[in-house]
């Protein structure tokens, strides 16, 4: 959990794949985190684990960090670059229309020290294995982190507070904490004077209804169990944002909640209108209307 509240198999030619004996030297890394916490971090290098430990990875551009900073934290083995190049990556950010050049498409995730470092500082376990995933599941989670960040963007302009439980610090258990409820995208909590707002996140890259239905029947099932009042530390379930590419996962939606009373309110809106930064209405499955989040909470208008 972070304060997110914003002031602003081939062979591969760049990044830098950590070696064997580097990787594997357990004495060396705790030695190297011990080494750089007694000196102290910065505020600014702090952010950036905070970040990775929640986020997973994250792009140049999304870090805002310059690229010579970041080349420092890669050298101290605080951060590893995903070995792709901005030529492989390039298309990517433009299919999604994403705002950033070659430089800050280069992809981090935490280093073998930096992971050693935030294992000392949160009691979740950071995301991890991204080295091992193919590019499309990377750039799943890439995109998420830009919802996130969009959404933190719009909050704090409205005065809102915000704080982020990525999937790791997220995740429902039951009671014995033996079982796996629900492991939501992100849940991200919006405080304002004496308001608290909290919302699930699900992204839907996928082009079938399919997995839309299962997480209705899972947000259910984890509102039946109850433990998400302990876990997550409110009285209020929190409502779920679902964004999506493709309008098919709309319909999974629809055809399960529409006309039905649930203890869960789902909204939902295409990535395209996130990515245009259109974040205050969000359509509600289960009537068809509109609801704005944050700047009028609870505000309801029927759909055109």
């Amino acid at each position: 959990m972070i304060d997110l509240t914003l002031s602003q198999p081939k062979k591969h030619t760049s990044g830098r794949r950590p070696s064997f004996s580097e990787e594997n030297s357990t004495h060396h890394i705790k030695q190297e985190a011990t080494r750089l916490l007694t000196r102290g971090l910065s505020p600014q290098m702090w952010k950036v684990l905070d970040w990775l430990s929640v986020a997973g990875v994250l792009c140049a551009g999304q870090l805002k960090i310059f690229p010579r900073t970041l080349q420092r934290y890669v050298k101290t083995r605080l951060l590893d670059r995903l070995p792709y190049s901005a030529v492989e990556l390039l298309p990517e950010f433009r299919r999604y229309n994403l705002p950033y050049t070659d430089a800050e498409t280069h992809l981090y995730v935490l280093g073998p020290v930096g992971l050693e470092i935030v294992s000392r500082r949160h009691p979740y376990p950071s995301l991890t294995g991204y080295l091992s995933y193919p590019l499309a599941r990377i750039m799943h989670d890439v995109i998420l982190n830009e919802i996130v960040m969009r959404l933190a963007t719009f909050a704090s302009g409205l005065g809102w507070q915000i704080t982020w439980m990525g999937t790791n610090s997220a995740t429902l258990f039951d009671a014995e904490k033996t079982r796996e409820i629900l492991e939501p995208d992100a849940l991200l909590i919006f405080q304002k004077d004496d308001q608290e707002q909290r919302f699930c996140l699900e992204y839907h890259n996928e082009d079938k209804r399919t997995r839309a239905e299962k997480k209705v029947y899972k947000y259910h099932a984890a509102y039946e169990a109850g433990t998400w009042r302990q876990q997550w530390d409110t009285d209020t379930f929190p409502s779920v944002l679902a964004v999506f590419e493709k309008k098919i996962v709309g319909v999974g939606y629809k055809s399960v909640l529409k006309g039905r009373k649930t203890n869960v309110t789902f909204c939902g809106k295409l990535l395209a209108g996130v990515l245009q930064d259109n974040l205050a209405e969000w359509s509600v499955f289960a009537t068809g209307e509109r609801l704005t989040i944050l700047n009028g909470w609870g505000k309801v208008s029927p759909s055109n």
